[in-house]
């Protein structure tokens, strides 16, 4: 265990322990419910990457987010399209069912060298697309990757909400993500994470995650408009999720490392449903 593990108080572990009894469930519990909670069989959707500098300059990055369940992972591919200095980057993720014990796994494509490459542990501290949101960000919640505590409700955007205190539990996850803790506010009802605060080695609050906007699709609380704001840089970056769609079909071949070097073809995709929103 790591050593700043040994810090947490006497009076936030009988809170935790109060918390707990109270909801009638651990901070494990909660945590294990947002990683299976229902996001269909597969989805996909337009995302807009909105970054906006500390000068007030915004950049706009688009690309289609397609994701699928299998029976050992779920797999995820992104592909951009615009503005032309991203077009046809893309990336392939793999969440291993965390009963494997296997770590995630995550390529990207650059058109320039023509190369995938794996993204490696050391370098999941990097930002995402030159966002506030970083590689590690973009793997799936796991529970035994934090020792987590219940530490209160909350209110956030009129929902009644868990407040979990995270620390990682081993050095490599510290390694891997950069957080010493993690403050997380989830939604009693749907189980969606509503906020997100990230505290460095020091205990600097670092950056704050915040979801924006939740419509129901298709049945499913969906989070359509996140961000995540660095305080240290004076950053911030938005991910709009536009023309959202559950249980479509997909095929396998777009879930594969051949696939981003590939790109998306004509035909590949069902065609994206008119939105109304």
């Amino acid at each position: 265990m790591l050593p700043l593990l040994k810090t947490m108080t006497a009076a936030a572990l009988i809170l935790g322990a109060a918390c707990a009894t109270a909801a009638g469930q651990s901070a494990d519990d909660i945590i294990q419910k947002v990683r299976d909670r229902n996001d269909g069989t597969s989805f996909m959707s337009q995302v807009s990457l909105i970054l906006h500098d500390k000068k007030g300059n915004t950049r706009v990055r688009e690309f289609t987010y397609l994701q699928k369940d299998y029976p050992d992972s779920d797999k995820f591919s992104m592909y951009f399209s615009a503005p032309t200095d991203v077009r046809d980057v893309a990336f392939h993720i793999e969440n291993p069912h965390e009963p494997l014990g296997l770590e995630d796994s995550q390529w990207m494509y650059l058109p320039v060298s023509r190369q995938t490459r794996r993204i490696s542990t050391t370098d999941k501290r990097g930002s995402f697309m030159g966002s506030e949101y970083s590689y590690a960000d973009l793997d799936k919640i796991r529970v035994k990757d934090y020792s987590q505590v219940l530490v209160g409700e909350e209110q956030v955007k009129g929902r009644d909400c868990y407040v979990i205190e995270r620390e990682p539990a081993s050095p490599e996850v510290l390694a891997k993500t950069g957080y010493n803790k993690l403050k997380v506010w989830i939604d009693k009802g749907n189980f969606l994470v509503m906020r997100q605060d990230f505290f460095d080695i020091k205990g600097v609050l670092i950056k704050q995650m915040r979801t924006q906007k939740v419509e129901t699709i298709d049945s499913i609380d969906s989070i359509v408009l996140s961000e995540t704001e660095h305080f240290i840089d004076g950053t911030r970056s938005e991910m709009r999720f536009n023309q959202l769609q559950y249980n479509v079909p997909l095929e396998d071949r777009l879930f594969t490392q051949t696939a981003i070097k590939r790109g998306l073809k004509t035909g590949d995709l069902p065609e994206f449903a008119v939105s109304a929103r």
